[in-house]
């Protein structure tokens, strides 16, 4: 018994999940777009919440490539509203005063383009919730 079976099935899962462009890719050739980012730094603010007392927002923010140049990525925080309700977000870099607002209606997502960099795949930002 070998355990290389469960491993070559996993890797060959992944390699479908890399984009395909007409020929054989590797994971090497085609380094993935997207570069997760860790959670927001504590800003201090009030975090909005459901009636069972869970946050009302989920949040990803990751390092986006550009396909014509994958050297340039967009600094991306996608948020998702899990609540009946509205609730204005304010995202920042992390000990800047670079913010974008948001409104998000009720169970609505938005992505939010904090800025776009050459050669900067990791940033840190922060969330001020209303």
């Amino acid at each position: 018994m070998t355990t290389e079976g469960p491993w070559k099935a996993a890797a060959a899962s992944l390699l479908l999940l890399l984009p395909f462009a007409g020929h054989a890719q590797t994971a090497s050739q085609n380094p993935s777009r997207l570069t997760l980012q860790r959670p927001a730094e504590q800003s201090g603010s009030i975090v909005v919440r459901d009636a069972l007392g869970r946050p009302c927002l989920d949040v990803e923010a990751a390092a986006r490539a550009h396909a014509a140049n994958p050297k340039v990525f967009d600094h991306v925080v996608s948020i998702k509203n899990n609540c009946p309700r509205l609730v204005k977000v304010t995202v920042c870099y992390a000990n800047s005063d670079r913010c974008m607002d948001t409104t998000l209606a009720s169970y609505a997502r938005s992505d939010v383009i904090l800025g776009t960099m050459t050669g900067i795949r990791l940033f840190k930002y922060s969330m001020r919730q209303r």
